[in-house]
């Protein structure tokens, strides 16, 4: 898996969402100022030659292979939407090496049915479109309202590697992570956005907020899935606090 590492302190991972690279947390980058980010992209993602066990359990694995390859017991973690579901993955395989999570613009619980209907619907679009169109579909329906330069910016977070695409949306049907954030101990950040129309807040952060009951919701306002993007700042300044104050 290829990843990338810069900046000194504690270890923060940050874990990039369905279709995207580790390109998608430029704009955090700045928070090497104060910790040592972690910046994979996944196997299946961008120009990863691995196509084969796609699946949450072995991108967790992924990771963990890669903090054992630094010396790193354990980290903080930051996913947003598929990135939110191998945070919860990671927590579920190897608990003691989380020290929190940071769960943005994602799920704790997909339901089988319907997502295989919103994965059908993926699957007519891009047999439908060309890459680049399709890149372009999935990037404005994450945003809310963007400036040409925010358009942009997502644009070239993503690169589409049809081979693996579906097979990656497919291995988030079904998870449910709910009893484990009800048990855990471990810090949760929650970060969601009022106009996200890929995991609206009313059916995803509050209801993993519902169950992990001691995590903390920040919604950002007049914002789409991406918010990382949309609103780096307010997202730096969410994280950075978050994890100072763990």
């Amino acid at each position: 898996m290829f990843y990338r590492t810069i900046g000194e302190g504690q270890p923060l991972v940050l874990i990039h969402g369905l279709g995207q690279t580790g390109d998608a947390w430029k704009l955090q980058e700045e928070l090497s100022e104060y910790f040592q980010l972690f910046i994979p992209t996944l196997r299946g993602h961008g120009t990863s030659p691995v196509t084969q066990n796609i699946a949450l359990r072995y991108f967790a694995q992924d990771i963990l292979s890669m903090l054992d390859e630094n010396g790193i017991e354990s980290a903080h973690f930051c996913g947003l939407s598929l990135g939110g579901m191998i945070v919860q993955e990671i927590h579920s395989q190897a608990k003691k090496r989380v020290k929190s999570m940071i769960l943005a613009n994602t799920t704790s619980y997909v339901p089988g049915l319907l997502s295989e209907l919103v994965l059908q619907d993926q699957e007519r679009s891009l047999n439908r479109l060309s890459d680049e169109n399709y890149i372009k579909k999935i990037a404005l329906d994450s945003l809310y309202r963007p400036s040409d330069e925010t358009i942009n910016h997502a644009l070239q977070t993503f690169h589409l590697n049809r081979e693996t695409y579906i097979q990656t949306a497919r291995a988030t049907q079904g998870i449910n992570y709910l009893m484990m954030l009800t048990l855990t101990t471990v810090p949760i950040q929650i970060i969601s956005s009022s106009h996200d129309y890929v995991t609206p807040y009313l059916y995803n952060a509050y209801v993993t907020q519902w169950w992990a009951r001691k995590a903390k919701l920040t919604l950002l306002n007049q914002t789409g899935h991406l918010s990382n993007i949309q609103k780096p700042a307010q997202f730096n300044s969410i994280v950075k606090a978050f994890i100072e104050n763990c």
